[in-house]
């Protein structure tokens, strides 16, 4: 008689070694980072390609307002450039943040705004004492609204009369 197989039994499967299944949790892993940067990548990549296209509308914008500038006369194209410093700096606003700096003690006599390349205040001012002089000076040095802070020749008599040049940083602030 033959003998019949035992099929009662099945091998085991074999378990993988240790290092391989950590060598492939590791490829998922890298697989997994590699997928991450690229989505990273790909959306930084849209948002530049995004700033570009801004930037050069702009570029278009401002090379097409030179253009249409170019044909006019340099009177005409500093008439443009004083009445668009007007519009950005309107007297009203320049006098608004003046008023902010005065101390009590001080008065502004004469204001003389240019507008030029840049706009230029020269100032007539008045102040019943030195601290009050002081005060304003300093004001006007934090304020950013202003630049170039310089006061001219002084005359002291009781009170102190002076002129200041200033220019126009712009902004209310």
């Amino acid at each position: 008689m033959r003998e019949q197989p035992d099929f009662s039994t099945h091998p085991r499967p074999r378990r993988p070694p240790a290092a391989e299944v950590a060598l492939v949790l590791a490829a998922v892993l890298a697989l997994g980072a590699a997928s991450r940067s690229a989505w990273v990548a790909r959306r930084e990549a849209t948002a530049a390609r995004d700033r570009v296209s801004v930037a050069r509308r702009e570029v278009a914008s401002l090379e097409s307002r030179v253009q249409a500038t170019s044909g006019r006369s340099a009177a005409e194209a500093r008439l443009l450039v004083r009445a668009a410093a007007a519009a950005e700096s309107p007297p009203e606003r320049i006098v608004a943040v003046l008023g902010r700096a005065f101390p009590e003690a001080a008065r502004l006599q004469a204001l003389t705004i240019d507008y030029g390349e840049a706009v230029s205040l020269e100032m007539q001012v008045v102040a019943r004492d030195t601290e009050a002089w002081d005060l304003l000076l300093a004001r006007l040095h934090e304020d950013s609204s202003f630049e170039d802070v310089t006061p001219g020749p002084e005359r002291r008599d009781g009170e102190i009369r002076s002129s200041i040049s200033a220019r126009w940083a712009g902004g209310v602030r």
